[in-house]
Order: structure tokens, then sequence, then C-alpha cells
């Protein structure tokens, strides 16, 4: 099946079947990996991940590259004793790090847990007691506070020592998982109930994601696509990170505070021509005076 333009509701409900989005994919109903499809199947489609940082530089990263990265860090999660199913927690705002650990723990079979950086003790608290990982993946900044935090659960830093040892490992990995497998916890803000909670994912979620893709945001193949929304939340998983990798779209998205010229500065540059964000970014754009500037 290609991805073909949906122009309006009623071309939806035409073309529209189950059976028709799980042609998007490699795997099938029994057998599948969330990695596989959002990295590995499409090695040779060059640029897979554009992300803008707040200080003002950008990095890039194509899908060979994380197919291969992602590879590895399987390969070292195993060395680690970390069995399929394990939680692994993964605190980092997006770059080369954070996507490496994400996808090479699901990869793995284990369940990757994606929280944002910004929590307090007691967020964190509430999200870590809840999951139990087995392992905590962070950048920098943060891992001697989650160390401090949760002394019984191992803390790795994403730092040279850590690439260095992803280096030393194979890049080949064969995805074992079943399509019913756990393959992610993305946790709920807690601000409509009274404590936050863990939407289970499995890997066959992706074939469900794709009506809102393809329907939704309409993703086309060739799209440069934008979503600014941190993939430790729904939506910048979701919608900015899962749906157009596993596509073969390449997606950009924004790492650090926001800064709407830095913003407005990354549309410029990547090119982009498909941008969804929240509602709030729309209306810090507006409000910065700076929109005719980028036209």
């Amino acid at each position: 099946m290609t991805i073909d333009r949906i122009r309006d509701y009623d071309q939806a409900c035409r073309v529209f079947s189950w059976d028709a989005l799980w042609q998007l994919f490699d795997g099938n109903p029994e057998r599948l990996n969330l990695a596989s499809e959002c990295i590995d199947r499409h090695r040779d489609r060059g640029t897979a991940i554009r992300v803008q940082f707040a200080d003002g530089h950008d990095e890039s990263w194509r899908f060979a590259e994380l197919s291969d990265w992602t590879g590895r860090f399987a390969n070292w999660l195993l060395a680690q004793g970390i069995a399929r199913g394990d939680r692994v927690a993964i605190v980092a705002e997006p770059s080369l790090g954070f996507y490496v650990s994400m996808f090479g723990a699901m990869k793995a079979g284990a369940i990757a847990v994606p929280l944002f950086t910004l929590f307090g003790p007691e967020g964190f608290r509430l999200r870590i007691d809840d999951c139990s990982p087995s392992m905590i993946v962070a950048q920098p900044p943060s891992a001697p506070l989650l160390a401090q935090l949760f002394e019984t659960t191992r803390v790795v830093s994403l730092d040279e020592a850590l690439w260095t040892a992803l280096a030393a490992q194979p890049s080949a990995y064969a995805p074992q998982t079943r399509a019913s497998d756990l393959a992610l916890f993305q946790y709920t803000s807690g601000t409509t109930r009274e404590l936050p909670d863990a939407v289970r994912h499995t890997h066959r979620s992706i074939v469900t994601l794709m009506a809102a893709a393809l329907y939704g945001v309409g993703l086309e193949q060739g799209d440069r696509y934008f979503c600014p929304s941190s993939p430790a939340w729904g939506h910048g998983l979701a919608h900015g990170t899962l749906a157009p990798l596993a596509l073969g779209v390449q997606t950009g998205s924004y790492s650090g505070k926001f800064d709407a010229q830095r913003l407005f500065e990354a549309l410029e540059k990547f090119g982009i021509d498909n941008l969804a964000a929240a509602p709030t970014v729309f209306r810090l754009l507006r409000a910065s005076g700076l929109r005719d500037r980028y036209r």
C-alpha cells in the first residue's frame, strides 16, 4: 500500500481499512517490532530526524545511523542483563541519546519509558515507583539527581563512557518481539486524574496510530515535517516521532527551553512544509511578532 494523499473526509471513509494499514508494515499481527518498523526498514531513506536545539545549533541523523546505534544499544542492554519485558526509563531531551535509548530498548524487547526532563523529585518518584524500571538512562544534568533519588535502581548517564561502550557492540540485532508485547509506557500529566497514569502501548499500536497520521495529521511521502512537542508526552511521542518515522517521513523536533525565534529559524532552515504543534505553541509564535520576518 502506498501513502495516498487524502483530500477530504469522504475520500478517507472510502479508502480506509485496517487491512490496508497493516500493508504499510513489514510485520504482521503475530510478529512485529515497533523500533524496526520506525527505523530499520527505512535504512536507505536518508535523514530521519533533525533537532533544533535552544542554543541555536541543530543536529540530524540518518535512518541508517539510528539503525546501527539502536542495534548496538539493544546488544548492550542484553549484556547488562536487561531482559524482554524489563522497563528502561529514559530522561533526556530530544537528542541522539534519547532516540537511541528509546528505540534501542524497544528493539531489544524491553519496555521504553520516556520521562519529561523537567519533573521535580516528586514527579519522578511517582512515575519511577509505578513502573519499577530495571535501568534509568539519563542525560548528564539529570543523572546525579536520579541516582540520589533511586539508590536501588541503576542509573546510566548518557555520557562519553556510554557511547564508548555502545561503539564496542555489534550493530546488527534481529528483534524477536510479538505484536502483542508491550513496547512503551507513556505517562499522563496527572492533571485530569489524582495521579499520573501509564498508557501502555504494544508494538502493534503503531498500526492503530496510522489512522491519525494519515487522516488527521495528513502525513505524506516527501513531507518535511516538524513537531516541537516533547517526545516525553503523548503528542510529541506518537505524532511527532513514531508516526512519521514509521512512514519513512523525515521529522524535526525542538530541544530545550522554548524560544519563538529559534523555532521560526528551524522551520525556515529545515524547509518545513508540515507542522503539528500544541495550540499554545501557535499562540506564542503569533504573539512573538516574528511571523512576518519568516514568511
